[in-house]
C-alpha cells in the first residue's frame, strides 16, 4: 500500500497548491522518542494486520428464503407451528459512495454497522483492511450494511444483495407476541441454520429450546510508559453472525456488552471510528482489528509491534479530545458531522495536520506515521498518543480560528499551541490511567520536562514551550528538573519563566484567536494578565523568543 499512499498524498498536495497554502503544509511535526521495552505479549500475529482475504460465498441462514424454507419444514415436523407472516426485517444492501460526504452521510446513524467486506463471504485471513479488488484503489470501497426495513435507505448509489429475516425480539417486522412465539422463533433459526449447512458443534439444544448467550469481553491495550495492558475506553466492537450484527461501545475499563443474544459462535471485530472521527489504514482504507469467531467472551490484550497498538493508542487520544475530560478545551469537532480523517501510515515519519477541508472529498485530515526514521522501528505508545494530541490540537485552533486565519499566523504560535495541547492531554491521560488502574503512582509524563531544555538557537525552534510556560509553575532558567537530562542544572540561555497561574482553555478563550505572532501573542498576554502577573515578567518571559 505504500506506494498508493504516496500517490495519493502527491496528488492531494497538488490540490492544496491550487489554494495557494501549501507552504504551510508541508510542515511535518517533529516528535521526541523514547524506546521502550516491549512487552512479551504480541497480539494480533504480522499475517493479521495484512489486507482481509474472503473466500468461499457463504449460504445466509438469515437470508429470508432461507428462513421460509426453515418455517416450511418446521411445519412438516412439529404440531405446535405458529402462525408467522416470515417477511423482511432488514434489508442487506451494498453502497458505492462517491466521495467522503456520502461516507459521512452513511455512517451518520450510528445505530447501523457499516462494513467495508461483505457478510456471507467466508473470511481466510482476518486482516486490518479491505478493498474490493474490482474497484480502482484510490475510490472509496463498497460498504455493506443490514438496515431494519422501517428505516429509510440513503439516496447513495446502492444495490439490494438479499431480503433478511432476523428473528429478533423487538423489531418492528415481527409480531410483538407471547414468550411461546420467541421460544419458536429460536427453533426457526436453529433450523435454517441446520437447513443451510452452518449449525456449529457447539450449539445445544435443551428441553427448553436452544441455547443462547451474550457476546461480551474486555479489551485491553499495552502502555510501554506504564508497563502494563490498559482499558480501551470508547473502541466500537462489532459481534456478527452472518448479516445478524450488534455493536457496543467498551466502557472505561475496557468492558462491553452487546445488546442481543446469539444462539452460536460469532465474529469479534473492533472497528476504529467514532461519529466524529475515522482511523484509516494508510490514506483510504477504514482500520479494522478481526478477532476469533467463537461463543465465549473475547478478552483481549492488544500487544506491541504490528499496526493494531498504534490504532488503538490513535484512538485513545482522538477519544480523550472528542469525548472524555479534555481540560476544557475546544473540541475539534469537524462542521456538518463530518468525521476527522485520521490516516495511519505504517512507515516511517512524524505527523502532519493538512487543514480543515472536510469538503473536499476524501482528502485526510490528519497523517501519523508510525515508524521511528532514527530507529526504523515501531514507536512506543505514549509517542504516538502525543502526536495524535498535537495534531488534533492544530485542528481545534484552526477551527477555532477558521482555516485560512490560522494558516496566517505564524509557525512559532501554531506549533508552540499545538505542544501545550500535545503536553497536557498526555499528562492528564498518563494521571488518569495511573489513577484509574492503581498503579504504584500515577505516571508524571512531561511536566517538568516539557521542552524546558528549549532554546531559541535549536534546530526546530518553533516548537516551543510558550503557552507551557505561562501555565506551568516551572521556571527552567533555575533547573531542578527531576528527569536529569532535562535541564538539570539550568542556563541563562533558557527563557526566565516567572510567570504562572493561565490554563490552556483560559488563553483559548480569550487571546489565543489574536494572537498571530509573538508580538501579538505578548500583548495579548499583558492586556489579559492573571492576578501576580505584571508587564516586567511577561517582558523577561518573552526576552528570549526573540
Amino acid at each position: 500500500m505504500k506506494d498508493k499512499n504516496q500517490k495519493f498524498i502527491g496528488k492531494s498536495i497538488c490540490f492544496l497548491l491550487t489554494v495557494a497554502i501549501i507552504s504551510f503544509l508541508i510542515s511535518a511535526c517533529e516528535r521526541e522518542e523514547f524506546m521502550i521495552g516491549d512487552s512479551e505479549n504480541y497480539y494480533p500475529l504480522s499475517d493479521d494486520e495484512d489486507m482481509i482475504v474472503l473466500g468461499e460465498e457463504l449460504e445466509d441462514p438469515y437470508k429470508l428464503t432461507n428462513m421460509q424454507k426453515a418455517y416450511e419444514s418446521l411445519k412438516t415436523t412439529e404440531s405446535d407451528v405458529p402462525k408467522i407472516d416470515i417477511k423482511p426485517t432488514h434489508y442487506y444492501l451494498r453502497f458505492l459512495p462517491k466521495d467522503n460526504d456520502e461516507w459521512d452521510l452513511l455512517r451518520s446513524d450510528t445505530t447501523l454497522p457499516f462494513y467495508d467486506f461483505p457478510l456471507h463471504y467466508e473470511i481466510v485471513n482476518l486482516g486490518t483492511y479491505y478493498h474490493d479488488p474490482s474497484l480502482p484503489d484510490t475510490v472509496i470501497t463498497y460498504q455493506y450494511c443490514v438496515l431494519p426495513v422501517e428505516k429509510d435507505i440513503p439516496i447513495i448509489q446502492n444495490e439490494l444483495i438479499y431480503e433478511v429475516f432476523i428473528p429478533k425480539e423487538g423489531s418492528d417486522a415481527i409480531m410483538k407476541s407471547t414468550s411461546t412465539v420467541f421460544e419458536f422463533l429460536k427453533r426457526l433459526e436453529y433450523e435454517s441454520f441446520r437447513l443451510t449447512g452452518n449449525l456449529d458443534e457447539n450449539v445445544l439444544k435443551s428441553v427448553d429450546g436452544i441455547q443462547s448467550w451474550t457476546p461480551q469481553g474486555t479489551i485491553k491495550v499495552y502502555d510501554q510508559l506504564m508497563s502494563m495492558y490498559i482499558g480501551l475506553y470508547g473502541a466500537q466492537v462489532h459481534a456478527r453472525r452472518f448479516t445478524h450484527t450488534e455493536i457496543a461501545l467498551t466502557n472505561s475499563y475496557g468492558w462491553f456488552v452487546m445488546d442481543d443474544t446469539f444462539n452460536g459462535d460469532v465474529n469479534y471485530s473492533i472497528k476504529w471510528e467514532r461519529p466524529a472521527w475515522d482511523i484509516r489504514d494508510g490514506i483510504l482504507l477504514q482500520a479494522w482489528l478481526n478477532g476469533p469467531k467463537m461463543d465465549d467472551p473475547w478478552n483481549l490484550n492488544i500487544g506491541t509491534g504490528g499496526k493494531s497498538i498504534m490504532y488503538a493508542t490513535i484512538h485513545r487520544a482522538a477519544h480523550r479530545h472528542f469525548y472524555d475530560y479534555n481540560l476544557g478545551l475546544h473540541r475539534p469537532f469537524l462542521p456538518l458531522d463530518g468525521k476527522t480523517k485520521l490516516c495511519y501510515l505504517d512507515e516511517e515519519g512524524t505527523g502532519m495536520f493538512l487543514g480543515d477541508w472536510s469538503g473536499s472529498g476524501i482528502f485526510p485530515d490528519i497523517l501519523i506515521w508510525g515508524k521511528s526514521p532514527s530507529t526504523h522501528s515501531y514507536k512506543p505508545t505514549n509517542v504516538i498518543f502525543g502526536t495524535t494530541a498535537h495534531e488534533l490540537g492544530h485542528q481545534s485552533h484552526s477551527l477555532f480560528m477558521g482555516n485560512i486565519q490560522f494558516w496566517q499566523t505564524a509557525m512559532v504560535i501554531y506549533e508552540s499551541w499545538a505542544t501545550a495541547v500535545e503536553w497536557a492531554l498526555t499528562e492528564l491521560e498518563y494521571d488518569v490511567v495511573g489513577t484509574r488502574y492503581s498503579s504504584a503512582t500515577a505516571i508524571n509524563y512531561c511536566h517538568e520536562k516539557a521542552h524546558q531544555d528549549w532554546v531559541r538557537t535549536s534546530p526546530g525552534w518553533e516548537y516551543s514551550p510558550i503557552f507551557i510556560d505561562l501555565v506551568d509553575a516551572f521556571n527552567q532558567r533555575n533547573g531542578g528538573c527531576v528527569t536529569p537530562s532535562y535541564c538539570q542544572s539550568g542556563s541563562s540561555l533558557y527563557p526566565n519563566d516567572l510567570i504562572t497561574g493561565y490554563t490552556l482553555s483560559g488563553i483559548q478563550n480569550t487571546f489565543l484567536g489574536d494572537s498571530y505572532g509573538l508580538s501579538s501573542l505578548r500583548d495579548e498576554v499583558k492586556e489579559h494578565k492573571i492576578s501576580g502577573v505584571t508587564d516586567s515578567d511577561v517582558d523577561e518571559l518573552f526576552a528570549k523568543y526573540w
